[in-house]
């Protein structure tokens, strides 16, 4: 009997194992298959991530009412405190209200990744109108998709998943791809060497001229006094040295003005040499194409089109657009999309206008082949994505450097956010010797003296904390003060002057700020000077040292 109560027992408890693992499995389905079936009136919204900083790239596609995805993820990793932020706005006012909507980490590199989010269950796509990847640490957008009224999405239909085929035929049979909404996306990409890629997007649309567009990104971890050059080879020139295919070879150069704007204008190369005058009074070398033509009227036989520019995290982009076929047969090389066509390709530094020559002069490229200049053969009907991950930069710095010097002072004043490092940015921020938010470099031991004419609204002080403006909040508990404060503050007419001097107790990195008012300031790089410097005091030891 007691060995027919235990079997019996157990059968029991066995019975009801099964059942309460039945009904957890059950409601478990049950909520999937709910939220998999609660289509929300933003199911099949499909939208390009705007790139802000840290490389971030991405197609972001809404599944249904709790989940989304998204594909061609790129990212350089930030901090640990990066989340998925949904937002009422995508301004610094309104990021800084919004909370994370996902508890997906994205605390590393991303790297061409396909991406599948739920939300957080107390989430829904009503709660925010902006989608964004977001350090709270730092303050910092590295990126995000401003999500549409739902008025406005029954003018068109849903974009299809991600799980269609990307890709469809025109009328010519060439292959398209999803329409791309932002400048930094393309169809294609391929890496011309280590730190130098081509992305292209094929616009096979008639045009007055019967030819059709192409888009062409030049992408480069190199500086913004450095060019990058791209273009077709003469179809006459077979493939031999790189020096050859230059001569009569059709190219975009491409760059940013001193003052960080960016250009892209229509080249051609008569000479392996740097644009001189010669002496039966003609231009060679490789020189704009409306140089040649010094009768036309100006920018008539420039067919390259800016369309964007940015030099963010230390890495350079370009996109501009060039007819397939052009009005100017004497200088532009037709580009048959069907064609494995001769390109070639060069990095280098540039020379700036003046006042003899009021153009950019590309420097001669130097280096080693297939890392500073190269050439290959190209097919732009083909798709082709063999750039993996992006693009990262061993120097991310942007920002001008400002060295301090103890016989002068640095004039702090404010200006209008243009170029600011850690995007958003208020309106106004801080510029030291009319450079927007530099890097400022001090030496342990050197005072540093400013004169301080922002404004009486902008008090500035030297912090250990990266937004600033902790005037009125307890957001940063830990932060320490260093210099300044609420009363360092002037005008043009009656400056504040403010001297602070780093020593030995001073970490390696502090920042700038106003006192008042969030990411107006920027880093100050602090390095060792002499020992002398760094101490008040000293001894000789025993051993004369």
């Amino acid at each position: 009997m007691e060995e027919g109560a235990i079997w019996f027992m157990s059968r029991v408890g066995l019975l009801l194992g099964m059942a309460l693992l039945i009904s957890a499995l059950d409601k478990t389905t049950s909520s999937s298959s709910i939220c998999s079936r609660s289509l929300s009136p933003l199911s099949g919204f499909e939208s390009d991530f705007v790139m802000v900083q840290h490389q971030l790239r991405g197609v972001f596609h809404i599944i249904n009412s709790c989940s989304f995805s998204i594909y061609g993820f790129d990212m350089i990793a930030g901090s640990p405190n990066v989340f998925w932020w949904g937002a009422p706005g995508a301004d610094l006012a309104n990021l800084t209200l919004g909370f994370p909507v996902a508890d997906r980490p994205l605390d590393r590199h991303f790297r061409n990744e396909t991406l599948n989010i739920h939300l957080l269950d107390s989430v829904s796509w009503d709660q925010f109108r902006v989608l964004a990847v977001w350090d709270r640490s730092t303050f910092s957008d590295f990126g995000h998709v401003i999500l549409p009224s739902t008025d406005n999405l029954f003018s068109s239909a849903p974009a299809p998943s991600p799980a269609d085929d990307r890709a469809t035929k025109d009328n010519s049979g060439l292959r398209k791809r999803f329409h791309h909404n932002q400048p930094t996306m393309f169809d294609n990409c391929i890496s011309l060497s280590p730190n130098f890629r081509l992305r292209w997007t094929l616009n096979h649309v008639e045009d007055e001229e019967g030819g059709g567009t192409i888009d062409i990104g030049l992408e480069a971890t190199v500086s913004s006094q450095y060019y990058m050059a791209f273009g077709w080879a003469n179809h006459s020139m077979s493939l031999g040295s790189f020096d050859r295919l230059m001569l009569n070879a059709d190219v975009a150069v491409t760059g940013f003005t001193e003052e960080g704007t960016p250009f892209a204008d229509d080249y051609f190369i008569t000479k392996y040499s740097e644009c001189l005058l010669n002496k039966e009074g003609s231009f060679q070398g490789v020189c704009p194409d409306a140089i040649y033509e010094s009768t036309d009227p100006i920018g008539s036989v420039n067919n390259t089109r800016l369309i964007y520019g940015h030099h963010r995290d230390g890495v350079s982009l370009i996109r501009y657009q060039r007819p397939l076929v052009s009005s100017d047969t004497k200088f532009d090389i037709p580009v048959d999309p069907l064609d494995n066509a001769t390109v070639i390709w060069a990095l280098g530094l540039i020379r700036p206008p003046d006042s003899l020559r009021p153009y950019y002069l590309p420097q001669n490229h130097g280096g080693k082949e297939l890392v500073n200049f190269g050439y290959l053969a190209l097919n732009v009907s083909k798709v082709v994505d063999d750039c993996t991950g992006p693009l990262e930069a061993k120097d991310k710095e942007d920002q001008d450097l400002i060295v301090a010097d103890v016989k002068s002072p640095l004039i702090v004043t404010s200006g209008p956010s243009m170029n600011y490092p850690n995007l958003p940015s208020p309106s106004k921020v801080l510029y030291i010797n009319k450079k927007e938010a530099p890097l400022l470099r001090v030496e342990r031991g050197v005072p540093v003296k400013f004169s301080v004419q922002a404004g009486h609204d902008v008090a500035l002080y030297i912090t250990s904390d990266q937004v600033g403006g902790n005037s009125s909040s307890a957001r940063n508990t830990s932060e320490i003060v260093y210099a300044g404060g609420p009363t360092i503050q002037g005008v043009p007419a009656s400056p504040k002057e403010l001297v602070w001097s780093p020593d030995r107790n001073t970490p390696d990195q502090v920042y700038y700020q106003s006192f008042y008012g969030k990411k107006m300031g920027w880093k100050i790089e602090v390095v060792d000077g002499g020992l002398s410097d760094m101490y008040n005091n000293s001894v000789v030891l025993d051993d004369q040292q």
